[in-house]
């Protein structure tokens, strides 16, 4: 589990100055976390500790990236990401010298930016006799896509079958707002940089509007706006993105 800290009086620091990019894996198979930060516009004692901290649920991994007084604008760092998932997300904390733990600053969580642009992380498991299912973790966590690990190609079927995407893009994007705004109460003006606002932008992007809140679970005008905007950018998905129907019939037709 990640460490608690005092968090009395620290300050934000700002996604826009953290980057955390993934990159392929080394030569002894390890996937290699590419973190660049730049902290000078912060007033955080020289000799504070910087921290990384990478964690997906109860797994977690930490680098320590030294003093704060020693990083400077666009410092660039390495690190082996040999613990924690490639699904993880990131988090830059700023901790006092003096031994007590107090946190003097701390970024919101960020979504690294991976190999292959992609929203959802693809994650081969075991699933029984189910094909796929979206895991959400818990409210922090970034959701995957969990692929039947029986399946030996099946990683391979997700991004180039036709008839896989057709039937099941769709769904993973209904099954992902849905979480987000009925579950989460997700906010497109919540002014940290949740995870999920990178859903939204991609919502907005193919069937532009406002997105609906949900701040009352018993209101059903909510939420009967908020089943009728899902349906709407699922359904634009549907059809210009993934041209499921189209895609659908071909293979049906070429199998015939």
């Amino acid at each position: 589990m990640l460490r608690r800290f005092n968090q009395t009086g620290r300050d934000r620091i700002h996604t826009e100055h953290v980057g955390v990019q993934l990159r392929s894996v080394d030569e002894q198979n390890v996937r290699i976390c590419e973190i660049t930060l730049d902290l000078s516009s912060y007033q955080f004692a020289p000799d504070s500790a910087v921290r990384v901290e990478a964690w997906r649920g109860n797994i977690s991994q930490r680098w320590d990236l030294g003093k704060a007084g020693e990083l400077g604008i666009g410092t660039r760092f390495d690190r082996p990401m040999n613990e924690a998932p490639e699904n993880s997300q990131f988090k830059v904390v700023v901790v006092a010298a003096d031994g007590t733990g107090k946190l003097l600053g701390a970024s919101t969580a960020i979504r690294p930016k991976m190999p292959v642009a992609s929203l959802i992380p693809l994650t081969p498991t075991d699933l029984g006799d189910e094909i796929w299912k979206v895991n959400f973790g818990d409210e922090s966590d970034l959701p995957e896509l969990l692929v039947n690990n029986k399946i030996e190609t099946i990683s391979e079927i997700v991004r180039n079958d036709d008839a896989f995407r057709a039937l099941v893009m769709p769904q993973v994007l209904r099954s992902v707002l849905t979480q987000i705004i009925m579950v989460l109460g997700g906010d497109e003006d919540d002014d940290e940089e949740r995870w999920y606002l990178d859903w939204f932008r991609l919502a907005k992007s193919i069937a532009p509007g406002d997105v609906p809140k949900v701040t009352d679970r018993t209101d059903l005008s909510q939420l009967e706006a908020a089943q009728e905007w899902i349906d709407r950018v699922v359904t634009v998905f549907a059809t210009t993105k993934v041209q499921a129907t189209e895609r659908y019939r071909s293979v049906v037709q070429d199998n015939s």
